[in-house]
């Protein structure tokens, strides 16, 4: 365990140098920030547009950040030939691959909660400049935002434990592009299960069907259109989203591992 913690630490303090991190995280802010702005339409689209655009966000910067960071970890250690002095000391292969992505995780996490803490700051702003009585649908609409932002942290967790486990066969380019494209297409899954619908081909809908299957549904964490309209996300539709992302993440864990165990590196 102590093992793991300090290659997470390293990790984690090695990603806060990265500018282009930086660079995205300042970029995210200003966005959000900017958000305040939207004067234009009535005060109840104003607040749900807001909501939107912020949640976007936060969702699309923070892929970024979860592919660039965990695209980069395994070539790049490689490459400057760092793991093999680290794995010539008593560190295991599995403590070195999960201590990476704990480390990646607390950036990521970081970065996601700055976000955050900017997007309630913002929001809280907008309601008070729009009327101080609205205070009491802040305090109900907070908890629903949480809880959306707790499922974007769990989304980004599947994505992280899925580039990294490319990353131990692949190149950083090709980490990078795999994982933005899983994310794509992760929220797509449901299109895919249409198609298969749409086919008569036997072998077509067992195709499509199977990718469904094995493909992440990112779709199953983005409850940003509910929550912006009023809607409620039961915890129980959160646990099983969470054991959802569990299991996969778990899966993806296991086989970067037997991929980075047979690793020449």
């Amino acid at each position: 365990m102590k093992n793991i913690l300090l290659i997470a630490n390293m990790t984690f303090k090695e990603v806060l140098r990265n500018k282009l991190l930086n660079v995205l995280l300042l970029f995210a802010i200003v966005a959000i920030a900017s958000t305040r702005f939207f004067t234009i339409f009535a005060p109840s689209e104003e607040l749900k547009i807001m909501q939107d655009t912020a949640l976007g966000i936060i969702r699309f910067i923070g892929m970024l950040i979860t592919v660039f960071v965990t695209g980069g970890l395994l070539p790049k250690e490689i490459y400057r030939r760092t793991v093999t002095v680290i794995l010539s000391k008593p560190v295991s292969r599995a403590q070195f691959l999960f201590g990476k992505f704990c480390g990646a995780l607390y950036s990521i996490f970081t970065n996601i909660i700055i976000m955050s803490v900017i997007f309630f700051m913002i929001l809280f702003i907008k309601f008070q400049a729009l009327s101080p009585e609205l205070n009491v649908k802040f305090q109900a609409l907070a908890p629903e935002l949480i809880k959306a932002l707790l499922l974007t942290q769990a989304e980004l967790i599947v994505l992280a434990s899925i580039t990294l486990c490319v990353s131990t066969i692949a190149s950083e380019i090709f980490n990078i592009t795999f994982g933005i494209l899983i994310f794509l297409i992760g929220h797509l899954s449901n299109y895919i299960a249409y198609l298969a619908d749409r086919f008569d081909s036997l072998l077509m809908k067992s195709l499509l069907l199977s990718l469904y299957t094995i493909l992440p549904n990112f779709e199953n964490f983005n409850v940003q259109n509910s929550v912006v309209l009023g809607g409620k996300v039961s915890w129980l539709y959160m646990a099983k989203v969470m054991a959802y992302g569990g299991f996969y993440t778990f899966v993806m864990l296991a086989i970067g591992y037997l991929f980075f165990a047979e690793r020449e590196v």
